[in-house]
């Protein structure tokens, strides 16, 4: 497939590797892993709200990659050695598949940034490779997961926190902080347990 509207990748700004793999956490539960980092969200203190809060360091298990630079081209490649193919769908941005296959990525594999076709979502093969890149055009937090629920659900993603210092101009604080607190006596009057990755 070719887009009708053409658009040329610029050269790597900024690359992002991630191995996905499967195991368990340390309560013995099972879950996904980018990296060896399984994704948890803290319902009542999301992302937004912490850089809204000018929060400065994020935690490990929050998977968050900053990209200030604005206008850069962020490649990501994810791969796996697993035999189960992962749907990848990323927030915020159509996305360019620059490569996609079985085997290991690595710097062998040639890259298509000539008007490569543009996804939103795109497989990840078994036992491959999903090799992608997009501008940094849409500050925001962005997360990418795997489009299967319950992937999604054991940690199967990441979040990148893209062009930070532009955020708050373009989030609804008072809305933000209203839906938090909604949230916190909601989780606190029910009890509510979050039992899995927050996503």
């Amino acid at each position: 497939l070719v887009p009708h509207h053409a658009e040329t990748v610029g050269s790597m700004d900024v690359l992002n590797k991630q191995t996905a793999a499967a195991g368990k956490n340390d309560d013995g539960f099972f879950r996904w892993y980018l990296n060896s980092t399984t994704m948890i969200v803290d319902w009542g203190n999301p992302t937004l709200l912490q850089i809204e809060n000018e929060q400065r360091a994020f935690e490990q298990s929050n998977a968050v990659f900053v990209l200030d630079e604005a206008e850069a081209w962020a490649y990501t490649v994810i791969q796996t050695q697993l035999a189960v193919p992962h749907p990848i769908h990323l927030h915020g941005h159509d996305f360019h598949v620059l490569a996609q296959g079985t085997g290991e990525f690595n710097a062998s594999v040639p890259l298509n940034r000539a008007n490569p076709m543009r996804r939103d979502t795109a497989l990840l093969p078994a036992s491959g490779y999903l090799a992608l890149a997009f501008k940094t055009d849409n500050p925001g937090a962005w997360l990418m997961h795997c489009h299967i629920g319950w992937h999604t659900s054991q940690g199967f993603a990441l979040q990148f926190v893209e062009r930070r210092s532009e955020i708050a101009a373009v989030v609804d604080n008072d809305a933000l902080q209203a839906n938090c607190d909604a949230w916190n006596n909601h989780q606190r009057d029910l009890r509510v347990v979050q039992d899995d990755s927050g996503i």
